[in-house]
């Protein structure tokens, strides 16, 4: 009688296989998206350059790309799964349609989740909002839509101006996507699903805290120069970490990165709206309980409250495990 392989599973039919978390990969990962990062913002931090300086938005431009190379080398050069796009979820695990109904929640989850922020500043005091004259919409009009906020009824809210303004804010939008792609296909394209071996939970924090840690050049910029304190740095850090689990989920659910990369885009570029329009004009804002769209204290209790529901509901259980962590490819070595 032989002896089986001491390298083998016994496991239940159908239970996953645990399989080993890819350490060098994922530490050549961050140490190119960290190294690139820093690389960036060197010429302004030895310069002495602020974040009202051009330079700034242009390096902060090339550095949103830097998780994207840094994922595209581990796959090629260290990972090598048998598919590029399906490993790192830029073609669909499961099927397109799947991928496109939770890339279109994505894309209004945040506009709508800075509306409920905007609600629950108002409510604790953190904004005056108005929701008769809506003066704070009717403010910024004009800068969007000048024509049609000339004609704007005296009372009442203003939905042609308001619609047409959306419209030019979406097609504006759209450098923002792809910005925010340079991003997610590091953070949740390559990142998440290779952390998976921890566990969801933990690889979901993780990941944003990775995804927060990666800000710490144009942070220090910013800390620098006024823009952040310490407490508005810290509260940064754990909005990346709370952010990243309801973006994780649409990378998980879906089993493709396009609905994190447009749920990360919206946060970036829509999620003011909220605020800009049930706000009284010349209304105050508080850099930590509530500076407007998502940020702030409020903003991540909404956040919070999104990632408690996800949770309670049971929408963080991934239940095809191995295809999400390998990207559908092929089956690597488990471990006992």
């Amino acid at each position: 009688m032989t002896e089986p392989p001491r390298n083998r599973l016994r496991r239940q039919p159908g239970a996953p296989l645990r399989r080993a978390l890819p350490l060098r990969e994922i530490a050549f990962f961050v140490l190119v998206a960290y190294a690139l990062a820093w690389a960036v913002h060197a010429p302004l931090l030895l310069g002495g350059t602020g974040p009202d300086d051009p330079a700034y938005g242009l390096a902060a431009t090339v550095y949103m790309f830097t998780p994207a190379v840094a994922a595209a080398a581990v796959t090629l050069f260290v990972w090598r799964p048998s598919g590029f796009a399906r490993a790192l979820g830029l073609a669909a695990r499961g099927s397109w349609r799947r991928a496109g109904g939770y890339s279109l929640l994505a894309f209004a989850l945040m506009p709508l989740l800075g509306f409920a922020a905007a609600l629950a500043a108002g409510l604790v005091g953190a904004v005056r909002l108005d929701l008769v004259d809506f003066s704070g919409l009717r403010e910024v009009l004009p800068d969007f839509v000048p024509d049609l906020a000339a004609a704007m009824p005296d009372s009442g809210f203003p939905w042609a101006a308001f619609l047409a303004a959306l419209g030019v804010v979406l097609v504006s939008s759209v450098p923002a996507l792809v910005l925010a792609f340079g991003e997610e296909l590091g953070w949740r394209g390559y990142l998440l699903p290779r952390l998976l071996p921890l566990g969801v939970w933990p690889a979901l924090a993780v990941s944003g805290a990775v995804w927060g840690l990666w800000h710490a050049p144009q942070l220090l910029i910013q800390y620098l120069h006024g823009g952040f304190d310490g407490a508005q740095v810290a509260l940064f850090l754990v909005f990346c970490v709370v952010a990243g689990v309801v973006i994780g989920w649409f990378r998980l659910a879906s089993g493709s990165v396009w609905p994190a990369v447009l749920a990360h885009g919206a946060n970036n570029a829509l999620n003011t709206i909220g605020f800009v329009t049930l706000s009284a004009a010349g209304s105050p804002v508080d850099g930590l309980l509530y500076p407007g769209g998502l940020g702030g204290l409020v903003g991540l209790g909404v956040l919070g409250a999104v990632a408690a529901v996800l949770a309670l509901t049971g929408r963080l259980r991934v239940r095809d495990f191995d295809r999400v962590r390998t990207g559908g490819g092929a089956e690597e070595p488990a471990t006992a």
